[in-house]
């Protein structure tokens, strides 16, 4: 009996093939691809074990790196739990984060030198960053995606002419970027992500202080390694270049965190970085039935990123998958209610985006159901779509209140101007903003008019209910034309939607406003933890990207329809594109993988409704014979949401193109100018009376406010 089956004995391990050759690999570099439910953290504490009780290699000697904090702790207990307390320290676990810090520690007590001090939340410095370059306040939504994509760069080691590429929303991300770096050099501090940079470079620049972590650390693990990101591997290199003892263990089939830099093509490089690595497999899931696995390991030969490899599995067939068609988002959730009432089974039901858990939680809190929420961050109640129609709806109830009127004038389609509304803030008094408006002397008729029909508008709102009264915001009270000039300068129109859709559900629920608006602050208290965070046990509702680690009797997958799963911008046919939806089928994958014993999609169909998503048929194995053979997917669509925005952009192109420098045009509220710049649909012109401006020619065309020369001056 070797050493291994001795050790397998007295711990009462049982280790298939596969997972045995991988405890076994201990020198040199090896990449371990291990498929869902297949024992990587069984596999990585044995191969612990056996190294320090076998081989009688120094616990000290071995740096096993997560992502995350919980993940340290988790293999630490994992690692007691199998080997028990020895009287010895444990072999260090650590995250990349940590390991990073002690780099930059011991390089300050080498050197007697101080080094940046931590920025520990910079939220705080990016609000004000925002407030000074964008001339507006931030909210949280504003401030999450700025963090995020100062992540991706960070963790991209990303140069500058990719950062002045990047798109954020609507914002002008490469300037908000370059002051917040300014900020910190200025103030001699770095921020988390800095640290990863900041101890890459000291490692490759001193030596020394890199042999003493080389000459310490002889054994280098890393777990989860499909979501390491560039600047961490680039760490990793510099650890393990000298002796090469680096065991990677992930799977680039699971790799879904492209947002935050996650860089699945080091493993699939792995053998000309390490050409005398190997790559090992342990593709027997333990989890899920037969059939379930059979269908996972049929959809994920869409990732056109993978090595060849085949899950399998020697549990019982079980039964196959389902999809469930429902004709609403509400029937949806009603659907998914009446599920977790009946059924009492351990579940979970994951979602694409975050915020599909907020009618979820309102329906659950309504009825008493049961139900844990995990990791929900509710940046929703803060977002300015949320802000605005709650804005439309007060307007309505005191048209009076300048307060929220000065907040909201330019996102009602009126034409009215900063100085119409510094004009009537200096009444004393007001029966309502419109009459000001109405009174003010020298006002065209064209502006009169728009501000009578928005003065019936709002009175008629007033009485409305909340689900009638957020259609009537958007669609006859001018908002749907300050959201599409938000998408045309950057915001996606997949997270407009999104939001609407939730808020029109929610809406839909409440009798009145004022219930509709207690309702909404209710839930941002429950989703902020203020309350209690969901009722104790029941069903696990949970993003895809959350859920990953996790397993369930039975799962639900919900929103199943194109522009959200997959999501809008992998629909495109760009390099990007195509790349995204590679990611979009690896998370879809992912969700699949958390069922044990049943799954179950649920899609809407109906008028209105994007189609359902390609993933289903190809994982229900419903493609038509020719797409089978090229295992595939078809050819990217836009999807119904991408079909309107393309369309309404093809038009607007068609309306600007004859505009051209030097041209004279007549603007109904600025007068007479001529364009002195044309950069696609935006344009800078000189007004003989207000001075220069930019203007979308393209919306102010559609929305008639705009001829050549004196052509509207003829029409009045």
């Amino acid at each position: 009996m070797d050493q291994l089956e001795k050790m397998m004995a007295h711990y009462h391990i049982n280790l298939n093939e596969q997972q045995r050759a991988a405890v076994q690999r201990v020198d040199g570099a090896t990449l371990l691809l291990a498929v869902p439910g297949s024992g990587k953290t069984t596999v990585i504490i044995c191969r612990l074990g056996y190294m320090i009780q076998c081989l009688g290699i120094e616990r000290g000697s071995i740096l096993t790196v997560t992502f995350s904090r919980a993940g340290a702790r988790d293999l630490g207990r994992r690692y007691e739990k199998i080997f028990g307390k020895s009287g010895e320290s444990q072999p260090d676990f650590s995250t990349i984060h940590s390991f990073a810090l002690s780099v930059i520690r011991r390089y300050e007590r080498r050197y007697n030198r101080k080094a940046f001090d931590i920025l520990e939340d910079n939220g705080r410095v990016l609000r004000q960053i925002y407030l000074e370059k964008q001339k507006a306040y931030p909210n949280d939504s504003d401030i999450s995606d700025l963090q995020s994509a100062i992540t991706l760069c960070k963790n991209r080691m990303a140069d500058q002419k990719t950062i002045d590429k990047m798109k954020v929303g609507d914002l002008d991300f490469p300037t908000l970027y370059q002051a917040y770096e300014t900020y910190k050099r200025q103030n001699h501090l770095m921020d988390f992500d800095d640290m990863l940079k900041y101890a890459y470079l000291l490692l490759r620049k001193h030596r020394d202080l890199l042999r003493s972590f080389t000459d310490r650390y002889r054994y280098i693990n890393v777990d989860e390694a499909q979501d390491t990101s560039t600047v961490q591997f680039a760490i990793l290199h510099l650890l393990t270049e000298q002796r090469g003892n680096l065991f990677l263990v992930g799977d680039e089939d699971q790799s879904i965190y492209g947002f935050r830099g996650a860089n699945p093509q080091e493993l699939l490089h792995f053998k000309q970085r390490y050409p005398g690595g190997e790559v090992l497999l342990m593709e027997t899931n333990h989890r899920s039935t037969a059939q379930l696995v059979a269908a996972s390991d049929h959809f994920i030969t869409l990732n056109q990123e993978r090595y060849q490899k085949h899950m399998i599995t020697h549990n019982a067939k079980g039964v196959p998958p389902v999809h469930q068609v429902v004709h609403s988002v509400e029937e949806e959730y009603r659907f998914l209610l009446t599920a977790v009432q009946k059924e009492g089974k351990e579940m979970a039901i994951l979602y694409r985006n975050n915020e599909s858990a907020i009618p979820l939680v309102d329906l659950f809190e309504r009825e008493k159901v049961a139900y844990q929420l995990k990791e929900h961050n509710p940046l929703f109640f803060s977002h300015f779509i949320v802000k605005d129609i709650r804005d439309f709806f007060m307007l309505a109830q005191d048209p009076t209140d300048l307060e929220i009127f000065s907040r909201m004038y330019y996102k009602m389609n009126c034409g009215i101007s900063r100085q119409n509304v510094a004009a009537i803030s200096h009444k004393a008094q007001l029966s309502s903003v419109f009459d000001a408006l109405l009174n003010l002397p020298d006002l065209p008729e064209w502006l009169e008019n728009k501000v009578a029909h928005a003065q019936k508008g709002f009175a008629r709102l007033a009485t409305m209910k909340p689900g009638m009264g957020v259609h009537r915001i958007v669609d006859e009270l001018g908002y749907r034309e300050h959201l599409d000039y938000r998408i045309e300068h950057g915001y996606r129109e997949e997270n407009i939607h999104q939001k609407l859709s939730i808020l029109q559900i929610l809406a839909n629920r409440a009798e009145n406003q004022t219930q509709f608006f207690t309702r909404m602050d209710e839930l941002a208290a429950i989703l902020r933890g203020e309350g209690e965070k969901g009722r104790p046990g029941g069903v696990t509702l949970s993003t895809i990207h959350s859920s990953k680690g996790l397993e369930f009797e039975k799962v639900f997958v919900i929103d199943a329809v194109e522009g959200e799963f997959p999501a809008q911008a992998a629909l495109e046919d760009t390099p990007e594109g195509r790349k995204l939806m590679n990611e979009e089928v690896r998370l879809f994958y992912v969700g699949a993988t958390r069922a044990k014993k049943e799954l179950e999609f649920i899609s809407e169909r109906g008028k209105s409704a994007p189609p359902v998503s390609r993933f289903i048929p190809f994982y229900m194995n419903e493609t038509p014979p020719e797409k089978k053979k090229s295992k595939t997917l078809p050819k990217p669509s836009i999807g119904q949401l991408g079909a309107k925005y393309l369309k309404r952009q093809h038009r607007r192109k068609k309306m600007v193109t004859h505009w051209q420098t030097g041209d004279t045009l007549t603007h109904r509220q600025f007068g007479t100018g001529k364009i002195i710049a044309v950069s696609g649909e935006n344009a800078t012109v000189r007004f003989e009376k207000s001075g220069e401006r930019r203007l979308n020619l393209a919306i102010c065309e559609e929305h008639g406010i705009l001829g050549s020369g004196s052509s509207l001056d003829k029409e009045k």
